[in-house]
């Protein structure tokens, strides 16, 4: 059947597809090992009901079984053993010792008993556990060749007839089609991941994406600030220029005048001189009284800060819902607190805007799929406080330092700085306001951001 629904998997970002691959195994084997440890007095509670005479056999065991399991547990998690091999020998261990038990039950017990409970066993274990699915083939291998040794090693001549009536063949069964459907959740698992991972690529492309548009929009608005600077001041030295070239005009006008009343004997043909001058002199001043002003200017002029009285909070909110987009996209969940009372500043808004801008949408790309995104503005000791916190995987100190010394170089903030500012530009701009840009990360708190303005209240 024609399938309109693929997804394309060739562009795929290898290194998180597998590390998510890996997220969600260890996931799924520690819930494995868990229930299995716990699961401990049940079984020895089987042993209890089924076979009385030989449950103390059973129980020992099991204990042996279970102190294995525990002792896998804890030496893998000292030594770092990835997932998959600390499921293997888990797994192996508990399938083994369920197998011996199978294979030593008396004749007069309830056998089918044991062989349907070994059944469930491993039919949880394989539509539970996330690995390739070669390794359920393996292990139900392993199972079929400790019952088939032990049956084997009896002295009855009906011995395998007992193991394929009383049970055997329904475990047989179960256990392949289990394996069946460890390799079906193994291929919806691995597509789930894929789709996953592309989703948050794109979501952190959007993300880049809606930070690089918020930048061409405050460097629109910075370009028009200043020329609109420029544009008066073209004005004013238009309007002096023309005043200056109507007073020359005009005294160029009394010149040819009075040449021409106080000189008597001019010849004609400097009479016409005396003409075209006053004639084109006319023209001038007719065309600058006219002209409107336009001129050309170098706009090479760093931009000034201007500044102004304003609340910071409606800022701060304007910025987080900015970025509830992505955040819904990444699925986090962004949290805001701000102060009732009025956090007033002096301050140029626009760069403000900026900086506020830039941090959220920094946070935002920074911060992993499903965190918490905690946004405060308050009025704190005569400063305006924004804080900004990222409870979720710390991103380190180590990496917080390069990304806040990346731009360590500028020895300036202009519309080159500010077409490409990150982190690193936004500290700095806010150091330049007279502001503080702190930050830390760590395990227990996530990642933190503190900028901070002198306050006028």
């Amino acid at each position: 059947m024609y399938n309109d629904y693929k997804f394309s998997y060739a562009n795929i970002n290898k290194t998180a597809f597998n590390q998510e691959l890996s997220k969600r195994g260890a996931y799924y084997a520690n819930v494995i090992m868990w229930t299995t440890l716990f699961s401990l007095p049940l079984f020895l509670l089987v042993d209890y009901l089924f076979c009385a005479d030989s449950w103390l056999d059973f129980s020992l065991i099991r204990l042996i079984g279970w102190g294995l399991s525990y002792l896998i547990y804890t030496y893998s998690t000292k030594q770092n053993w990835g997932y998959l091999k600390t499921m293997i020998w888990f797994v192996g261990v508990n399938v083994a010792v369920n197998s011996i038990v199978c294979g030593i039950v008396p004749t007069n017990g309830s056998i089918l008993a044991y062989f349907l409970i070994l059944s469930i066993l491993v039919l949880i274990i394989n539509t539970t556990i996330f690995w390739p699915p070669i390794y359920s083939i393996v292990v139900c291998l392993i199972s079929y060749t400790i019952l088939f040794l032990i049956y084997s090693l009896k002295q009855r001549v009906d011995k395998y007839s007992i193991l394929i009536d009383h049970g055997g063949s329904v475990y047989f069964i179960i256990s392949a089609f289990s394996c069946l459907l460890a390799y079906t959740r193994y291929a919806i698992l691995c597509r789930d991941t894929e789709r996953s991972v592309m989703i948050d690529d794109a979501n952190d492309k959007l993300v880049e994406r809606n930070a690089k548009i918020k930048d061409q929009h405050f460097e629109i608005e910075a370009t028009n600030r200043k020329l609109k600077v420029v544009n008066e001041s073209s004005l004013d030295n238009m309007t002096v220029l023309m005043h200056d070239f109507s007073n020359f005009s005009d005294t160029v006008k009394i010149s040819v005048e009075s040449l021409k009343a106080s000189s008597s004997n001019l010849l004609p043909h400097q009479i016409d001189v005396l003409n075209s001058i006053s004639t084109s002199n006319d023209k001038l001043n007719y065309i600058a009284q006219k002209l409107s002003g336009t001129t050309s200017s170098s706009t090479d002029s760093a931009i000034n800060f201007n500044k102004e009285y304003f609340d910071i909070n409606p800022e701060v909110e304007k910025a987080v819902l900015d970025i509830a987009e992505s955040a819904m996209l990444k699925n986090m969940n962004l949290q805001l607190n701000i102060s009732p009372a009025a956090n007033n500043i002096y301050q140029d808004k626009l760069f403000i805007d900026q900086v506020l801008n830039k941090l959220m949408n920094n946070v935002i790309k920074h911060s992993q799929s499903g965190s918490i995104i905690t946004v405060k503005a308050e009025h704190i000791a005569g400063k305006a406080v924004v804080e900004a916190v990222s409870h979720g995987a710390a991103i380190g100190m180590d990496k917080l330092n390069e990304m806040f010394n990346k731009f360590r170089t500028a020895s300036s903030v202009d519309e080159n700085t500010l077409s490409e500012m990150g982190l690193a530009a936004t500290k700095k701009l806010v150091e330049t306001m007279n502001g503080t840009f702190t930050y830390f990360s760590d395990d227990k708190t996530g990642n933190y951001f503190k900028i901070e303005f002198p306050s006028t209240q």
